[in-house]
């Protein structure tokens, strides 16, 4: 009996060891945890003054000039039964055309050949493609620097051409537009800086320095359409042309900071 008493006496002493341990285990391990905290982003600006530190404004200047070049498009277009025979009188018209314009005044440099092509014709039926004949084309950029005789220099051209001549497209175009795109900068970088001014006067803060500057220029010439081609004629007046204006826009997109 008294064994029996022993021993149930150590089972007792043993469970409460166990629980004695895991109740410090428990709280142990709880202090040890980290407790739970809410991440605070910081208010601070960016080093080199990031985009909610400034404003950024788009601003235009547009200035007009004259018009004072042709650039035009044109080709010679032969068609015959025979390869070589094509090619042979598309070269002789091209170099008629050519000699014609230098007479004229135009120089070699705003001469230049800008295509060639030779293709086959053929006519189709049930009986399959027959080979008709073959057109060789020849494709000549020309600039015409002097506006007061541009058009009788056209009508001479298509004199020499003849039937074989097209114009494809002519514009009119600006010889050197640096100093009126240098204006047009001016203007557009002062428009940006009005508005960014009256932003940051409605916010009250100031403009501080510029961060970046970035533009855009715009000074497409201005097209010339010939609706048919230029038939030869001995009496060919000369091509009425008005050189009229053209416009040199440039946008220029600024970053200021504030202060």
């Amino acid at each position: 009996m008294a064994a029996s008493i022993g021993f149930r006496s150590l089972g007792i002493g043993v469970v409460a060891a166990v629980v004695v341990v895991g109740a410090y285990t428990w709280g142990h391990s709880a202090s040890a945890a980290p407790a739970p905290r809410a991440d605070v982003g910081s208010a601070e600006p960016s080093a080199g003054g990031g985009a909610n530190q400034g404003i950024s404004v788009t601003g235009t200047g547009r200035v007009t000039g004259t018009p004072n070049l042709l650039r035009m498009q044109s080709s010679i277009d032969v068609t015959k039964p025979d390869v070589n025979a094509a090619m042979q009188a598309a070269n002789i018209t091209m170099s008629t055309v050519q000699q014609t314009l230098k007479a004229d005044g135009v120089a070699d440099k705003d001469l230049q050949t800008s295509g060639l092509s030779v293709q086959p014709n053929y006519n189709y039926s049930d009986k399959g493609a027959q080979l008709t004949g073959y057109t060789v084309s020849e494709d000549l950029s020309v600039v015409l620097r002097d506006l007061s005789k541009a058009g009788s220099i056209i009508s001479d051209a298509a004199k020499a051409g003849g039937d074989a001549l097209r114009i494809g497209s002519a514009t009119l175009d600006l010889d050197d537009d640096d100093a009126l795109i240098a204006q047009a900068r001016q203007q557009a970088f002062a428009d940006a800086k009005a508005k960014a001014q009256a932003y940051a006067s409605a916010a009250g803060r100031s403009l501080g320095a510029v961060v970046t500057i970035s533009e855009t220029t715009n000074d497409q010439p201005q097209p010339m359409m010939f609706s048919a081609p230029m038939a030869a004629g001995s009496a060919a007046p000369a091509v009425p042309i008005q050189a009229g204006s053209q416009d040199v826009t440039v946008t220029t997109n600024v970053i200021w900071s504030l202060s």
